[in-house]
């Protein structure tokens, strides 16, 4: 397990068809510092049961169309070397909490909680293939992450940054379960997002710890196909504008008034800071403004010409702990 600091990148997106590529940027590209398991070191939050028939390997692939892991040489692949067999049910756990979410932005979990992964399939279409549960009770019950009652799951409003490439309501395997199934063509990045938007529902946070199952399964028949095969899962949280005091001494401590925004605001900090960074992010993950300043505790933002929506407004205080937190333009 690694940690990166990375700034915006547009990457290149698979489509879900894996038919063709489109050019999109991920929270992951743009947000920052996250957590990256790419299973050449050992993955202590990733866990495969030791119950029989469960396929899960980490390894270098060895097969036709898994004949290379995104991040070489290891992914997590349904058995390294063979097809998946019939009758099969394999699983393996991601467990997710303040402890691989980001180091220093690990505070904001679980205001918000983004997840994204890179993975081939190769199955026999809408009857074997791949789903994931989520679970919040540390096990005790699971539901499948597109049915997640529990916690606020999907868009995150105005951002654009949503459940990207993964499987719909239509997509319904043979036990009756939504998942991936077919042939992915290629890598897929997907995306996943859970979010408490706005301060009213932090009775509703989950508990420290969720664990995520990703859940292969396959019928009676056997179709010698190579499975499931993932690879660089990404877990970070942001600050989205939860209201929620600063817990972090070295993170600057700010207000930005009047929020909404129609004109201009000033973003107003506790303390004066030799040197002030200054960001603006829009929906697309595009930064529209950029400022420094010395020696001040606070600042104007100028709205300019700038659309109505949401925004991110990035701050780096002396170097220390970058903050983001909501502007509304209206």
């Amino acid at each position: 397990m690694k940690k990166f600091l990375l700034f915006f990148t547009a990457l290149a997106a698979c489509a879900y068809t894996g038919a063709q590529n489109s050019a999109r940027v991920f929270p992951g590209d743009t947000l920052e510092i996250f957590t990256v398991i790419n299973f050449e070191d050992p993955a202590p939050d990733v866990n495969i049961p030791a119950a029989s028939g469960n396929t899960w390997q980490i390894g270098p692939p060895q097969k036709t169309f898994f004949n290379a892991a995104y991040s070489v040489p290891n992914a997590i692949v349904t058995d390294t070397l063979g097809y998946y067999p019939a009758n099969n049910h394999s699983c393996f756990d991601l467990y997710v909490g303040k402890f691989n979410m980001g180091g220093p932005f690990s505070w904001y979990f679980p205001d918000d909680i983004f997840i994204d992964f890179r993975h081939k399939f190769d199955t026999d279409t809408l009857k074997d293939g791949g789903y994931i549960e989520v679970s919040w009770d540390k096990g005790l019950t699971w539901m499948n992450i597109i049915e997640d009652t529990v916690y606020h799951w999907g868009v995150t409003p105005g951002m654009g940054w949503e459940n990207v490439n993964l499987y719909t309501t239509g997509d319904t395997l043979y036990n009756g379960e939504h998942g991936f199934s077919g042939h992915s063509g290629g890598w897929i990045h997907s995306s996943l997002t859970w979010h408490v938007i706005p301060v009213d529902q932090l009775l509703d946070f989950p508990p420290d710890t969720m664990i995520l199952r990703f859940n292969f399964i396959s019928d009676a028949d056997d179709h010698s196909r190579e499975g499931w095969m993932i690879d660089q899962i990404r877990l970070f949280a942001i600050d989205l504008g939860s209201g929620k005091e600063d817990v972090v001494s070295s993170a600057p401590s700010f207000i930005i008034a009047p929020n909404p925004v129609k004109d201009h605001a000033v973003v107003s900090f506790k303390k004066k800071y030799l040197t002030i960074d200054f960001g603006l992010y829009d929906a697309r993950g595009q930064r529209v403004k950029q400022a420094s300043y010395q020696n001040c505790n606070s600042f104007r933002i100028e709205r300019g010409n700038l659309p109505a929506g949401l925004y991110l407004c990035k701050i780096q205080a002396d170097n220390k702990k970058v903050v983001f937190k909501r502007l509304i333009l209206i």
